[in-house]
């Protein structure tokens, strides 16, 4: 794995500037690409130097102090920290690329009364700003991997082992992973959520759709109830038209038949007169020659005048008939004139030829399915559509959601896998050089990784044994504290060459290491320093520590209350011993 600075050269601290600052009054600390050591007896102001470098950074942690006022020098208002980067090109591109000068100042102002702000290269800058141009550069002062403050080997320790693994994350540059996991994440989630909504409301609007539509299947079956019921209607009306035409062309058919029996009645009531006139003329011939038999004429006059008594009579009685047929028939007439006035308003003639009573037989099963359905909405029709075109918009939507949801899922996955498959690559390339350092000590150790599938629980378990013992997790419990300063020492050195930082500080690591072990360890961080030539590395001791002339050793000393930095470039011996 190779630094992402690699290419354009890291913006290593050039000097520190200290003024009331703790102990310090007033302190100029230049330092150099490498190895740094600054060295003094306890109490001379060394923690100070890198507590004002973390602070000037950012950095909320005091240790020292409850309140960032509390690091003012006492009898001072104010205090300031200064940082100064290299930020000179490198292969014609500079560290930090958005300022162009050959230095970057960062300070930090502190002022009694609790207020503080920050400067870069003398232009104001809030905390928020400093840190994001800081977080581009692979610096974040509150990592403990990056700045070790004293006892903070043994928080590093205590620490849950989430939190190291995110810490181990940040230090290496690949926080952006797990960032952009849980961005992922949150687009994940956001689109479940609004896919239940949508869901719901995709829910809720088929309810609509299905209601509507039965509302608008009811209206629709009662226009078409009721249209054939108006068909009904009108051949009801025409049917009884019908049967007044019926009515009415018997009564036609009646009278004409009667005025033809009163035609014939009259023809023979004509013809018996004449046959009475006839036989009478006879008789009274008879009677004035009474030769011929007498009796037989007045028989058949008689007889005839019955015949006419009867024809005439008959004829008489028919004619009456004749009289109230043309009444009845007047007035059928005038019934049918009303009943087609009636039809006609309901529309053009369809009898089909069926009897009223059955036309009305099933206009009454009609009424009743109309009465059944009740009253639908007017505008059910509407509503349908509306809720028909809101339900597809809706289904539309969800499709969407569902199709955005699924690629997220993937992308998430996606990142998950870059994620873990970028941490097994690390465990693989740190796990060997681990063990390789605790073996220089007598030590073996292990690094595992868990529950990869989980982001949330995630972890990294750190194991050390010593002497031949099997290692166990690395805690605040199990190991003694030189072993926890050991293990805590071995993994930061094996995981040096994936820092992202362009430094990395630790104050006093060896307070509590045997005088063997430490100088074991201060052999290995040396020469991972010499080793590493892009990176910059602060180490704060008060002991004795071999001296190389690659160091940039700095002395600081306490007289009469004040911090005083000094530089010790030239050396008698090669041991350099506080004084």
């Amino acid at each position: 794995m190779t630094s992402v600075y690699e290419d354009v050269g890291r913006p290593y601290i050039r000097e520190v500037i200290l003024e009331n600052f703790m102990s310090h009054e007033y302190s100029r600390i230049s330092l150099n690409s490498g190895l740094n050591v600054i060295v003094g007896p306890n109490g001379a102001g060394k923690s100070s130097i890198l507590l004002a470098i973390s602070v000037a950074l950012g950095q909320s942690y005091t240790e020292r102090g409850q309140k960032l006022s509390d690091l003012i020098r006492r009898g001072m208002e104010a205090a300031r920290v200064v940082v100064v980067l290299d930020n000179r090109p490198v292969g014609g591109r500079r560290p930090i690329p958005s300022i162009q000068s050959d230095t970057v100042s960062i300070a930090r102002f502190l002022k009694r009364n609790g207020e503080y702000w920050h400067y870069v290269n003398n232009k104001f800058k809030t905390k928020a700003e400093v840190t994001n141009l800081l977080s581009k550069i692979g610096i974040n002062p509150d990592n403990v991997l990056i700045i070790m403050h004293q006892n903070m080997i043994e928080q590093f320790v205590s620490r849950d082992s989430v939190e190291k693994l995110i810490m181990i994350e940040e230090a290496v540059g690949a926080a952006g992973l797990r960032e952009r996991i849980k961005e992922a994440e949150q687009k994940l989630s956001a689109l479940l959520a609004e896919e239940a909504v949508i869901r719901k409301t995709l829910e809720d609007a088929g309810a609509a759709v299905d209601f509507w539509r039965e509302e608008y299947q009811k209206l629709t079956l009662i226009k078409e109830l009721e249209s054939r019921k108006a068909t009904l209607d009108r051949e009801y009306y025409w049917s009884l038209v019908r049967e007044a035409e019926r009515s009415r062309d018997k009564i036609a058919e009646k009278l004409k038949n009667l005025n033809e029996e009163v035609e014939k009645l009259g023809a023979e009531a004509v013809e018996a007169a004449r046959e009475v006139d006839r036989k009478y003329r006879q008789l009274i011939e008879v009677i004035r020659s009474p030769t011929e038999g007498i009796e037989r004429f007045i028989d058949e006059l008689v007889k005839s005048a019955e015949r006419l008594g009867r024809a005439s009579a008959l004829k008489e009685f028919r004619e009456s008939e004749l009289k109230d047929l043309r009444y009845e028939l007047a007035a059928a007439e005038k019934e049918l004139a009303r009943r087609v006035s009636e039809a006609s308003s309901k529309g053009e003639r369809n009898d089909v030829g069926r009897r009223p009573t059955e036309v009305l037989d099933e206009m009454k099963a009609l009424e009743l399915q109309l009465a059944s359905l009740g009253q639908p909405a007017p505008q059910a029709e509407e509503m349908f559509m509306l809720a028909e075109a809101k339900f597809r918009e809706a289904e539309l939507r969800a499709k969407q959601l569902s199709e955005n949801a699924r690629k997220a899922l993937e992308e998430t996955e996606f990142r998950k896998e870059k994620w873990r498959s970028f941490l097994r690559s690390l465990v693989q390339s740190v796990e060997p050089e681990y063990s390789r350092i605790l073996s220089l000590v007598g030590g073996s150790g292990r690094i595992e990784l868990r529950n990869l599938h989980d982001i949330d629980k995630a972890s990294v378990e750190i194991y050390v044994g010593f002497r031949g013992v099997e290692p166990t997790l690395l805690d605040a419990h199990t190991q003694s504290g030189g072993e926890r300063i050991v293990a805590t020492m071995a993994f930061l050195l094996a995981l040096q060459k994936h820092i992202k930082s362009p430094f990395r500080a630790v104050d006093e690591f060896d307070v509590h290491l045997d005088p063997l072990n430490r100088e074991r360890i201060i052999k290995i961080l040396t020469a991972t320093a010499s080793q590493d030539g892009e990176a910059q590395y602060i180490i704060i001791t008060p002991g004795r520590l071999p001296y190389s002339g690659e160091m940039n050793v700095i002395l600081v000393q306490n007289v009469r209350g004040r911090s005083i930095v000094s530089a010790a470039e030239e050396m008698a011996s090669e041991k350099l011993e506080t004084r």
